[in-house]
C-alpha cells in the first residue's frame, strides 16, 4: 500500500525513526493504528455506566479508604519482580 502523507505528518514519522524507538516508518505506522484503536475504545461506555462505576469506586472509598500512590508503586513493583523471579 501507498500513501500519499502531508509533509508534517512525513516529518513525524522521520523523526520517530531518527529518535532510534522505531526502525522503520512501518512500524511508526502501525504503533499509531494501534493507539488509534486503543483511543477509539477508551470511554466506549453504555449509557449511565460511567456513573455507575464511579459512584462504585466513591462508595469503595468510603469504605475501604484509598491507597496511597506510591505505597501501590511499591507493591506494584515488588510483586511484578516475584512475579519474575518465578518464572523459568
Amino acid at each position: 500500500m501507498n500513501l500519499l502523507l502531508e509533509p508534517g505528518v512525513q516529518q513525524l514519522i522521520d523523526e520517530r525513526v531518527s529518535s532510534g524507538k522505531y526502525s522503520t516508518p512501518e512500524e511508526v505506522v502501525s504503533a499509531a493504528i494501534m493507539a488509534l484503536g486503543q483511543l477509539e475504545h477508551f470511554g466506549d461506555f453504555e449509557a449511565g455506566e460511567l456513573d455507575c462505576l464511579l459512584a462504585e469506586g466513591e462508595q469503595s472509598i468510603e469504605q475501604d479508604g484509598s491507597l496511597d500512590g506510591e505505597e501501590a508503586f511499591h507493591s506494584r513493583t515488588q510483586r511484578r519482580a516475584e512475579l519474575r523471579k518465578s518464572l523459568p
